[in-house]
């Protein structure tokens, strides 16, 4: 699907998705045949990382008012989100449900939200054009058409996203939880890790024209997708209709007149309390959890949000010490127990193949003597110059390799 380019090198990318690139500008990619895949999560109270912003670049959007949004809006598909109020946020909205319909779909309509009474799995319904579907824990189904295959299972979030766990699913590493997984053909996974009466949502889709809403229009610029610019482009306020086919449920409903809290709303002593919890947190992230900890009450939810980030943070700065700039290598949405895996193989393959390269060098040491017609031997600048794209070449002067001299024609093709 697109070739990446950087050091010298090519290779070869299948399914590129935008998440887990690194920001490394001695790496280009190319898309050649398909567009390029991308991840928005909806977590907690609820922030959103958009397709442009998915590791918090900059501050996340969070909505605080009830209601059904355009999370993702173009001509194929289309996905509400209704944001709802909870035991937990009794006073901020949280994701409470999505609806997903469109010709990306084949005209089909999914639909999973809280409707109670009972609190977590039990307490949320999905359904599938009308037709109620994964009623328990540990059920499938697969659409006749083969369009939808969606479970509801015990999943780790932490292998969807490493913030899929926000103030509702523990903390990183503990884990499976209940969970919804749907898979959508053509290149549509939402994955639903399942709270007391909310979710917390990861949408990874191939982008489409036209693509706009709460996670944002997928042009790669992260500043253009602020509640600010949404509210420009008519987006940010709840939709008059939306594809839900029943209205919220009246437990869902605010249970108080109080407008939505902001940190000056914060109780003095809790607003210490979460500032010393949330010191460590990097800037972009430090608001939102001392927000969570002021509007829950709760310490917890600040502190699971921390330790959460940290594993990413860690798995980053092992990698990048160890040199790994590949963007395949990227940690985003890798769940910590494969990065630790990556690590420990990469070290052992990094150990081995120095030890192979030396007794290999000594062996063709040895042999060359021996040796009589056949290949010649590519000395290692020369194999790199291989594999340069040809604008390398051209900035460097080398416009053609000439094999049969082992040598590089300097003069400009006729």
């Amino acid at each position: 699907e697109a070739i990446v380019f950087g050091q010298g090198k090519c290779y070869g990318k299948k399914d590129v998705e935008v998440t887990k690139c690194q920001a490394d500008a001695s790496f280009t990619t190319e898309i050649l045949t398909k567009m390029p895949l991308g991840t928005c999560i909806l977590m907690g109270d609820p922030h959103i990382l958009t397709f442009d912003n998915p590791t918090g670049q900059i501050e996340d959007n969070t909505q605080l008012v009830g209601g059904d949004y355009a999370v993702v809006v173009s001509d194929k598909l289309t996905i509400d989100g209704r944001f709802g109020y909870s035991s937990r946020f009794p006073s901020e909205a949280s994701l409470t449900g999505l609806s997903v319909t469109g010709s990306l779909l084949s005209g089909h309509k999914l639909v999973v939200e809280y409707r109670g009474p009972d609190k977590g799995e039990a307490g949320f319904k999905t359904t599938w054009n009308g037709v109620e579907i994964l009623e328990s824990l540990g059920t499938e189904y697969t659409s006749p058409d083969g369009v939808l295959k969606a479970k509801k299972a015990n999943m780790n979030p932490d292998d969807f996203h490493n913030h899929a766990r926000h103030t509702i699913g523990g903390e990183a590493g503990s884990g499976d939880r209940p969970s919804f997984l749907f898979e959508i053909t053509p290149d549509l996974t939402i994955y639903a890790l399942i709270g007391d009466e909310t979710i917390n949502a990861v949408i990874t889709l191939r982008k489409v024209d036209g693509i706009d809403g709460y996670c944002g229009n997928f042009n790669c610029i992260p500043d253009d997708d602020t509640l600010e610019e949404l509210d420009k482009r008519g987006l940010k306020a709840p939709l008059a209709a939306s594809a839900f086919p029943e209205s919220p449920i009246a437990s869902a409903a605010k249970s108080s007149g109080d407008s939505p809290k902001t940190l000056n709303d914060c109780d003095p002593a809790l607003l210490a309390k979460a500032e010393q919890s949330c010191k460590d947190a990097e800037d972009a992230m430090k608001e939102d959890c001392m927000f969570d900890i002021c509007a829950s009450g709760d310490v917890e939810a600040g502190t699971e949000d921390l330790i959460t980030d940290a594993v990413g943070e860690e798995m980053e700065e092992k990698f990048t010490f160890m040199g790994l700039s590949l963007p395949s290598l990227a940690i985003a949405g890798i769940s910590p127990q494969v990065q630790w895996m990556l690590v420990f193989s990469t070290v052992s393959l990094a150990a081995v193949g120095f030890a192979g390269g030396v007794w290999s060098r000594r062996f063709r040491r040895a042999s060359s003597s021996a040796r009589s017609g056949g290949f010649s031997r590519v000395a290692e600048d020369e194999e790199e110059a291989l594999l340069m794209p040809r604008s390398v070449w051209e900035q460097q002067g080398l416009t053609s390799y000439n094999h049969e001299g082992d040598e590089f024609d300097s003069e400009l093709d006729a």
